[in-house]
């Protein structure tokens, strides 16, 4: 359990590391991949979900730290898990084609971007008016297409 523990804090961390210092750069002015999110979405298929939602909510704060947005992260990745954990299929139950992990990639990008700029635009801690629809469908469109390149590039 500890292990366990310790393990997912580790891959949680490394995932936030990897957005601050590769994705960020990566992308076309608003337009960002969110790698957390990936490896979110992979805790989801892949664990429960209790183990999810402290994945989430771990990674989110995380985010939020290094992209100084307090709550902003927290509250999507924590409300996206707990929408989505029902009804992403479990990777050892199912084996899905590339097309299926591109459309569920995209969906829950758009849900959690969806979650996330309502939530920048009521606090307005984030001035995300002006870009909304850059960032809710450039930014999702590639996560997916991302997490689609992992998915054909990861081991059988």
């Amino acid at each position: 359990m500890k292990s366990d523990v310790f393990k997912f804090g580790l891959i949680g961390f490394a995932a936030v590391i990897l957005q601050v210092a590769i994705f960020n750069h990566l992308g076309y002015r608003s337009i960002r991949a969110d790698f957390p999110l990936l490896i979110l979405i992979w805790v989801i298929t892949t664990q429960s979900r209790t183990t999810s939602l402290l994945f989430a909510g771990y990674v989110g704060i995380m985010t939020d730290f290094f992209h100084d947005l307090w709550g902003l992260h927290l509250l999507s990745k924590t409300v996206t898990t707990l929408l989505v954990y029902r009804f992403v299929p479990r990777i050892e139950e199912t084996r899905l084609f590339f097309t299926q992990v591109f459309i569920l990639l995209i969906v829950i990008s758009l849900v959690h971007n969806l979650f996330f700029l309502i939530s920048a635009v009521f606090t307005q801690m984030y001035q995300a008016e002006h870009v909304f629809f850059e960032i809710l469908i450039g930014s999702s469109l590639l996560t997916a297409a991302f997490g689609s390149i992992i998915y054909l590039l990861r081991e059988n």
